[in-house]
């Protein structure tokens, strides 16, 4: 019981007497001033890992099966009634694709 009325008076006590410290662009010039090595690690590590992404697409023949996969998706189109009748269809899609797209990686920065 002694317990929570304490809690109460500390609460009540740090409520009554809250300061706020001004920052006045502090804490903007600690981030200026700390080292730049963490953003030099992470672009060589981002290098790295699209160097080793680059050769393993490459070494497993990722450019035949993407271009297979090409054709198989412009021959499933052409035979879709649909899709062959109106084409601006596909364009939409795609545009719709790209600014959605385009919108989640800008929202993420």
């Amino acid at each position: 019981m002694t317990d929570d009325r304490d809690e109460l008076l500390l609460r009540k006590y740090f409520n009554e007497n809250k300061t706020d410290v001004p920052d006045d662009g502090f804490s903007r010039r600690v981030m200026r001033r700390l080292p730049d090595r963490a953003r030099r690690l992470n672009r060589i590590w981002t290098a790295v890992c699209l160097l080793l992404g680059t050769l393993l697409c490459v070494a497993s023949d990722w450019l035949g099966a993407l271009s297979a996969t090409v054709k198989e998706l412009a021959m499933l189109i052409s035979a879709n009634p649909v899709l062959a009748e109106h084409p601006y269809l596909l364009w939409q899609l795609l545009v719709m694709i790209i600014f959605v797209g385009g919108y989640k990686v800008l929202a993420k920065e």
